[in-house]
């Protein structure tokens, strides 16, 4: 009786466990949101149920939703073609745009629509904007969860009078949805990080240490923005399209290496020239060998980043996506991986090499990186009034091409139908009987002809009446 007992529990917890997975989606809101979005912290998803990556996201969502069930963040999301008034209010651009919301404060998501990446989305934004670490041990651990990130750490006593940690912590209330924001006394570093100035701001990436240098020893807020701006991202990252823009406050060009790893291409050289896994061999000898695709590329582009930091990090921000959709909105075109392009996102000006980046080495990579810098490569693109015409005319293929893949009754709907109407009409027009120009003469003649009888008959009797009035009855 007891054993039975027993499984039954078992089975009831196993049941309650499974249906809370199951059943755990974020419940759906309407314009009723406005009047409590205020009122604690607040995911919110907007999504067009046409969407074909709103769908994508959508199990991905309900996770998350299931992960914070029993946190202070409420997760819902919001259909935004029915209330696109209040899509319009959030400044939605696009779908899905996923949003954290915590009274008037309002931080837009941007990272790789994952699990691991939203719920972090959601750890930076919700807050404290700077944490205090106060131990060696909890330094460690900072540095443990964020070793393939960057984070920053202000380094100094917690006085409220300190110049330099009031305006580190206004750019941290600003940026919280961005990155990590960590202050620390210096007696907790390693001794043997050498710093130049206390206070001071240092910043944790790619397994190195950078501190903050002061133009001419002033440390002013802008100086200070620009510095954070200028190393938010590790040298070489993997990025997703939506950062894009976001990487425009890094006050930088963006060099773009497009790769896919699954290019067919890319495949045939790794099996030409055995298996290698990126880092296996210096960058000389991975040139001298020949190997080709993605790895090859990688490894190029990686060198520069990390090892020639002083040539090119004032001017440059490499990285690198592994989808092409991106440049291929950029340019406003369809190219194919593997792909370079240098952007300069503030006037939306674009460069590329006449080398293809399958055929470049790192010496071709570099005289291009210089030659943008000095102004001798011709830019491209621009919000000129020709480019505007080029980008309407590709949104609507992309818009069509979207349709068409995402739901086929939808674009017979949209395009189908209207298009078949205006073909039967025209086809209408073009068969119709036409009139018989002969014909039509002929009925005008014998219309002519009978209104000028018409007319001669009234001068006759006018005549007559003008005589009988000007001689005498009888005359």
């Amino acid at each position: 009786m007891v054993s039975k007992m027993i499984i039954f529990a078992t089975v009831l917890v196993f049941c309650q466990s499974f249906s809370a997975v199951v059943f755990a989606v974020a419940p759906d809101v309407d314009e009723r949101f406005l009047n409590v979005y205020k009122e604690g912290k607040w995911l919110v998803e907007f999504y067009a149920p046409w969407c074909g990556h709103c769908k994508k996201l959508e199990p991905i969502y309900n996770k998350v939703s299931h992960v914070l069930r029993n946190s202070d963040v409420k997760v819902v999301k919001m259909d935004a073609t029915r209330f696109s008034h209040v899509s319009s209010l959030f400044e939605v651009r696009g779908f899905p745009t996923i949003k954290f919301l915590d009274g008037e404060k309002v931080y837009t998501f941007h990272g790789e629509r994952t699990e691991e990446d939203i719920l972090a989305f959601v750890n930076k934004a919700k807050g404290p904007s700077v944490r205090w670490l106060y131990s060696i041990g909890k330094l460690n651990e900072a540095k443990d969860a964020h070793k393939n990130e960057v984070f920053y750490l202000f380094v100094g006593d917690n006085d409220p009078s300190n110049d330099l940690l009031n305006k580190y912590s206004s750019i941290a209330e600003d940026k919280v949805s961005q990155t990590y924001f960590y202050a620390a006394n210096k007696r907790i570093l390693p001794e043997d990080l050498s710093l130049k100035s206390d206070p001071t701001v240092i910043v944790f990436k790619d397994n190195k240490v950078f501190e903050f240098e002061a133009p001419r020893g002033i440390a002013t807020m802008s100086s200070l923005q620009k510095w954070i701006n200028s190393e938010r991202y590790p040298a070489f990252p993997l990025i997703s399209g939506g950062n894009i823009n976001e990487m425009a406050d890094t006050g930088k060009l963006l060099v773009i290496f497009v790769i896919d790893q699954n290019y067919p291409e890319q495949k045939e050289d790794n099996l030409r020239h055995g298996h290698w896994s990126q880092g296996a061999l210096p960058f000389s000898e991975t040139c001298r060998s020949g190997l080709g695709g993605a790895d090859r590329v990688k490894e190029m582009a990686a060198h520069l980043a990390h090892n020639e930091r002083a040539a090119f990090h004032d001017d440059f921000q490499f990285l690198w996506m592994a989808e092409v959709d991106t440049v291929n909105n950029i340019m406003l075109a369809f190219v194919s991986p593997p792909y370079l392009m240098v952007l300069d996102p503030t006037v939306h000006l674009y460069y590329v090499p006449d080398t293809p980046l399958s055929k470049m080495d790192s010496n071709t990579l570099r005289e291009f990186l210089n030659n943008v810098k000095s102004g001798k490569i011709e830019a491209l693109g621009g919000t000129g009034f020709f480019q505007r015409l080029k980008r309407l005319f590709y949104d609507i293929l992309v818009t069509v091409i979207e349709v068409w893949q995402s739901s086929r009754w939808l674009f017979l709907i949209m395009f189908g139908i209207p298009t078949g109407v205006i073909s039967c009409v025209c086809y209408s027009l073009c068969c119709m009987e036409t009139v018989d120009d002969g014909a039509l003469s002929d009925e005008e003649e014998d219309s002519d002809e009978e209104y000028r009888q018409i007319i001669k008959e009234h001068k006759q009797l006018t005549e007559a009446e003008e005589r009988a009035k000007t001689h005498p009855k009888g005359e």
